[in-house]
């Protein structure tokens, strides 16, 4: 299973993933793969379902014992996917993505907190970006093999490329890294951290993830109508169907509309 998922270059994130699934179904199962059944595996993703996991873990679960047992085991099975919930999921707002910055004194933290808002990469993006990847003069960041194995670019701002500067004119050690550490760069967990710290101390009671910057980056275009398929080029959307469902959690648009109900305190005012 791990050469065929090599040979097709499948990332080492998914690897470690589609692997960790199947042994955790084996244990459960007690069987040896060649034991398993359509049933077992029907068993196991009702059991994750009833875990209350979300659509996205169920299927991701799914497609991993699809791909050992039907592209290494040859076998056939007709289990349905589950369809995707659309939730809303909240952006930060300007002025809180301020506030975060405004509380993080470290210049490493506060970089990465700027960078994640300024271009919209991923944190596993963002952790590796090299010295190299940034173009000051065009404003750009080339993103290296990002998600799906593709290169593309996204923009910088003047603010972060300012701010890149005086970072590395300040920073007292040589690395290939923006974000360096001893053992390259610094890890995505780490990025997650820096980001919870600076909630916390900028006093914000919601959930602020690397994804939610994301988020912001995206939805903060639309609303200041930058064109769909240049927001899909620097997010590195596939699909701009994934772009555009970004145009249905922006509220802004319903801001300017006016209720109906509003009009009926008018009309016992006598307002025409």
């Amino acid at each position: 299973m791990i050469e065929e998922m090599k040979l097709r270059n499948y990332s080492s994130k998914t690897i470690k993933v589609y692997l960790l699934h199947n042994q955790h179904f084996l244990r459960s199962c007690r069987k040896n793969p060649q034991a398993i059944t359509e049933s077992d595996i029907r068993k196991y993703l009702l059991y994750l379902i009833g875990k209350q996991l979300s659509s996205s873990a169920v299927n991701l679960a799914h497609n991993a014992l699809n791909f050992y047992y039907i592209q290494i085991m040859k076998r056939r099975f007709t289990i349905p996917f589950q369809k995707r919930e659309h939730r809303i999921l909240r952006e930060a707002s300007t002025e809180e993505i301020r506030q975060m910055l405004d509380v993080t004194k470290n210049p490493k933290h506060h970089l990465l907190i700027s960078l994640l808002y300024a271009t919209g990469v991923r944190v596993s993006e963002a952790v590796r970006v090299k010295l190299e990847h940034l173009n000051f003069e065009k404003k750009l960041l080339l993103v290296r093999q990002g998600k799906g194995k593709k290169d593309r670019y996204t923009i910088l701002s003047d603010a972060a490329i300012r701010e890149i500067k005086t970072y590395l004119t300040r920073r007292s050690y040589q690395s290939s890294y923006l974000f360096a550490s001893r053992d390259g760069h610094i890890c995505e967990k780490t990025a997650e951290e820096i980001l919870t710290q600076a909630k916390n101390k900028a006093g914000l009671f919601k959930t602020i993830t690397p994804h939610t910057l994301r988020r912001s980056f995206a939805t903060h275009h639309i609303n200041q109508n930058t064109r769909l398929e240049f927001i899909q080029s620097m997010m590195g959307h596939k699909d701009i169907r994934t772009t555009r469902a970004y145009q249905y959690i922006v509220p802004a648009h319903l801001q300017q509309v006016q209720s109906p109900h509003d009009f009926l305190y008018d009309i016992e005012k006598g307002v025409d």
